[in-house]
C-alpha cells in the first residue's frame, strides 16, 4: 500500500481521455462430468442476459470416455441433483424450479439470493429472482494509514414470463437493481464532510419484451427483442452528472439452412442512446452476416462485423468474425479465431468496471478492428484437459482504470477513467483434471504485453502484466466437501511513477456440507493472506472476511 500511496498524486495528474473496455471471450471447458438434466439456473439476474441470438455450439472435441458421477452432488454441479434411477412407469423426476441461499460475515458482508421458475401450464412459464449483496465495514484508505467504513449493497429484482405458441414463443419481463455506496474520503477530515459527497445511489431499470421461433424443422429461424435501459445517479459528483441515461436496447436475428453442413445468417443489435444530462445522443447499429460449413472434423464459421455510429465520433467502422476449427486424433481441437468489433460504453458498461468511477468527458465507444488467437484443446486421457492459446489484439478507445483524487478540493478518492489506443499480445495454457466426484483441480496461467504511446505508460497502472490462477475441490466424506482458489496477478512497473501497483495475491477457501438432500450449509474464508492491494475497479480489497450460510433447493 504504501508504493500505491506514493503513485496516487501521480495517476491523478495524468489526464482523463474517453473510455471503452474489451472483454476476451472465454473458452469452455473439455470435460466435465455430464448430468442428464436440463436444469433451472437460478443465477442469471440480468433480464437483458436471456439470449435472444441462436444458440451456438462451440466445436469441441470428441469424448473419449464417459465418467459417470456417483455421488448425489457431483463437484462440478454442486446446485444440480442428478437424474435419479428409470421407475417402472418411465417418468423422470422433476428438477427443483426453487433456489434460495443466504450468508452473513463479519464487516456486514452479506449474500443473499431467491429465485423460483413456475410452470404456470404447458405453454406458459414465469421466472422471479431477487438477490442483495454487498458490505459495510472498515477498508484501508488509498491516502492515508487509517481505515474508513465503506458501504456498498446493490438489490435485484426481475421477472421473466414465456408462452410458447405453435411455433413461435413469446416472452415479456424486466429487471429493476439499486446501488448504493459510499466514496473513500482523500483524508480523515473529509470523511466528516456532511451530505451528498459521501454516498451515491444509482438506479438501473429496463423492460422488454421479444418473439422467437421454436420449430427446428423451418428453413428460417428468428428472433427479436426490444426494450428500454436506464440508468439514473442520483448525487453529482466531479465528472458524474446528476441524471440519467436511456437507451431503446433492440436485439435479433435470422439464420438459414442452404444444406445439412452450411447455413448462412444475420445478427443485429441496435443502441439508441438518450440522455439528460450534458451528453451527446447517438444511435449504434451492429450487424453481423455469418456464414458456417461443419463437415466431420473440419468446421469454419466467415463473417464480419459491421457497426454504424450516427454520432459522437461516428461513422461506419468493420472487422472479421472468423473462426477456423479443425478436430484430430478424435480427442484434439485446434482452432483459428480472427474478431473484433465495436463496444457500447453506456453507464452500465462504465458502472461494471467500477461503480466509483469518474469522467471528464462522455465516453467513446471501443472499437477492436482486430483480435487473433491461436489455440490447441486437449485431452491425451480421459478426464485431463489441456488448452494453449496466443494472441493480438489492437483496440482504439481501450479503458483504463486509474485511481486518483478527482474531486478538486481533493475531498473524495474515484476511479478516473481514461481511454486511448492499445496493443496487447498474450498467451497462456490451462490445465485441468476431475477423477468422477472426488477430485477437480485446474491451474492456468497467462502474460499480457500491453503497449501504448510513449509517455502514457501510467495508464496501464492496473493492467495485468500476468496471472496465475489454481483452483481445487475435494470429497472429505460423504456430502462433506471442501476447495480453495488462488490467484496472482503482477502489474507492470511504471517508470514515470517510479514503481507499480501492489500485485494480486488472493487465497479463498471454503468448505460445504449436505445435511440433507436439497439443503447445504457453507463457509467460506477469503483472502486468506489477508491481503491489500487494488482491485481492478480503482479501490482496496477487504481485508481477510469469512462467511457462512446456508442453500436449500425446492
Amino acid at each position: 500500500m504504501n508504493t500505491i500511496r506514493n503513485m496516487i498524486l501521480g495517476v491523478a495528474l495524468l489526464p482523463m481521455l474517453p473510455a471503452a473496455a474489451q472483454q476476451q471471450a472465454k473458452d469452455s471447458t473439455l470435460n466435465r462430468t455430464v448430468v442428464v438434466e436440463n436444469q433451472y439456473n437460478p443465477e442469471v439476474m440480468d433480464a437483458f442476459k436471456v439470449n435472444v441470438l441462436p444458440q451456438i455450439e462451440e466445436p469441441a472435441v470428441a469424448k473419449q470416455h464417459i465418467d459417470y458421477a456417483e455421488s448425489q452432488r457431483p463437484l462440478t454441479t454442486w446446485a444440480v441433483a442428478p437424474m435419479g434411477p428409470i421407475t417402472r412407469s418411465l417418468t423422470q423426476p422433476v428438477a427443483p424450479r426453487g433456489y434460495i441461499r443466504g450468508a452473513y460475515g463479519n464487516r456486514n458482508n452479506t449474500d443473499f439470493k431467491a429465485s423460483y421458475l413456475w410452470n404456470i401450464s404447458s405453454r406458459d412459464q414465469l421466472g422471479v429472482m431477487a438477490s442483495l449483496y454487498g458490505f459495510c465495514g472498515d477498508i484501508p484508505m488509498l491516502t492515508e494509514e487509517d481505515d474508513w467504513k465503506s458501504r456498498f449493497f446493490r438489490t435485484d429484482f426481475s421477472l421473466d414470463y414465456r408462452h410458447d405458441f405453435k411455433r413461435v414463443a413469446l416472452w415479456l419481463g424486466g429487471n429493476f437493481a439499486s446501488q448504493v455506496f459510499n466514496y473513500m474520503p482523500a483524508s480523515t477530515s473529509s470523511a466528516q464532510l456532511p451530505g451528498y459527497l459521501d454516498k451515491q445511489h444509482y438506479t438501473l431499470a429496463e423492460g422488454y419484451v421479444g418473439v422467437r421461433s421454436t420449430d427446428t424443422s423451418f428453413p428460417v429461424r428468428f428472433g427479436i427483442q426490444t426494450g428500454l435501459r436506464s440508468f439514473s445517479r442520483k448525487y453529482a459528483q466531479m465528472g458524474l452528472w446528476e441524471g440519467s441515461e436511456n437507451i431503446f436496447h433492440t436485439k435479433g436475428y435470422m439464420e438459414g439452412d442452404i444444406s445439412d453442413e452450411q447455413q448462412v445468417g444475420l445478427n443485429l443489435t441496435m443502441d439508441n442512446v438518450i440522455h439528460d444530462v450534458d451528453q451527446q445522443d447517438y444511435t449504434l447499429l451492429r450487424l453481423n452476416p455469418y456464414y458456417t460449413y461443419r463437415n466431420g472434423s473440419f468446421e469454419a464459421h466467415l463473417g464480419a462485423h459491421v457497426d454504424w455510429q450516427t454520432a459522437y465520433h461516428g461513422g461506419i467502422k468493420a472487422a472479421p468474425d472468423i473462426e477456423l476449427a479443425y478436430t484430430f486424433a478424435t480427442s484434439n481441437r485446434l482452432y483459428l479465431k480472427a474478431g473484433g468489433g465495436t463496444q457500447l460504453n453506456d453507464f452500465r458498461q462504465l458502472n461494471d468496471i467500477s461503480p466509483y468511477w469518474f469522467q471528464t468527458e462522455q465516453m467513446r465507444t471501443t472499437y477492436t478492428p482486430m483480435d487473433l488467437s491461436l489455440g490447441l484443446k486437449a485431452s491425451p486421457v480421459p478426464g485431463l484437459g489441456l488448452h494453449l492459446y496466443g494472441g493480438y489484439r489492437m483496440v482504439k478507445n481501450e479503458i483504463f482504470v486509474l485511481p486518483g483524487m478527482a474531486d478538486e478540493n481533493a475531498f473524495y478518492v474515484y476511479a478516473g477513467l481514461a481511454q486511448d489506443k492499445a496493443k496487447l499480445g498474450y498467451g497462456g495454457a490451462s490445465v485441468s483434471y476431475a477423477y468422477r466426484d472426488w477430485f477437480d483441480f485446474s491451474v492456468d496461467g497467462a502474460f499480457y504485453g500491453w503497449s501504448v504511446d510513449e509517455g502514457k505508460e501510467a495508464l496501464l497502472m492496473l493492467k495485468p502484466a500476468f496471472e496465475i490462477g489454481l483452483s481445487a475441490r475435494f470429497k472429505i466424506l460423504e456430502g462433506l466437501h471442501a476447495g480453495l482458489s488462488y490467484r496472482y496477478e503482477g502489474r507492470k512497473n511504471i517508470d514515470s511513477l517510479d514503481g507499480k501497483a501492489d500485485p494480486v495475491n488472493e487465497l479463498n477457501l471454503r468448505a460445504d456440507y449436505e445435511l440433507m438432500e436439497r439443503f447445504n450449509v457453507f463457509v467460506s474464508v477469503n483472502n486468506l493472506l489477508n491481503k491489500t492491494y487494488l482491485q481492478s475497479n480503482g479501490y482496496p480489497m477487504q481485508k481477510l472476511y469469512v462467511m457462512g450460510g446456508v442453500s436449500y433447493r425446492f
